[in-house]
């Protein structure tokens, strides 16, 4: 009995391993999270009579170009390689280009995808320990293993 409950241990801990391989190399445990800076302000809007409360600037961002290349690496999502704030690049390889990400800069879905040799057209709970959705960000996951969860 000992030794088949120490094989069942060992095959979920390896299945459970295999479904946290991280992307890029990052905390895999922050795919999902994009964490905003705080806002500072000196004044509380509306305590003056002749102020108004004016909507933030939203001006049309250039999407980010996943993948992008930068210092030799690629990368498939944004990244805080030697920059305090996610970022991403606008151009295929890095030039300078940038900006810093938003929840709308998630890299797309790769569709179809291959995953243990079945084609997948739209994510998938297949394999995923804890059954959220998921899909590849590149035509052979199996090959990339480059992946992220789905919108919920």
């Amino acid at each position: 009995m000992a030794p088949r409950l120490g094989l069942f241990l060992i095959w979920a801990g390896a299945s459970v391993f295999l479904q946290l391989h991280p992307v890029n190399a990052d905390k895999p445990l922050m795919d999902e999270y994009y964490l905003l800076p705080p806002i500072y302000t000196t004044e509380v809007p509306g305590t003056f009579a002749d102020s108004k409360v004016e909507e933030p600037h939203k001006e049309e961002s250039p999407p980010c170009a996943f993948p992008f290349t930068y210092r030799g690496v690629k990368y498939y999502k944004c990244t805080s390689v030697d920059f305090a704030a996610e970022w991403c690049s606008l151009d295929e390889h890095y030039v300078g280009r940038r900006k810093t990400c938003s929840r709308e800069d998630r890299p797309k879905c790769h569709f179809p995808f291959t995953y243990r040799k079945k084609r997948y057209f739209r994510c998938t709970t297949e394999g995923s320990a804890y059954g959220y959705a998921w899909c590849s960000l590149t035509p052979n996951f199996e090959q990339d293993y480059i992946w992220q969860y789905c919108d919920r």
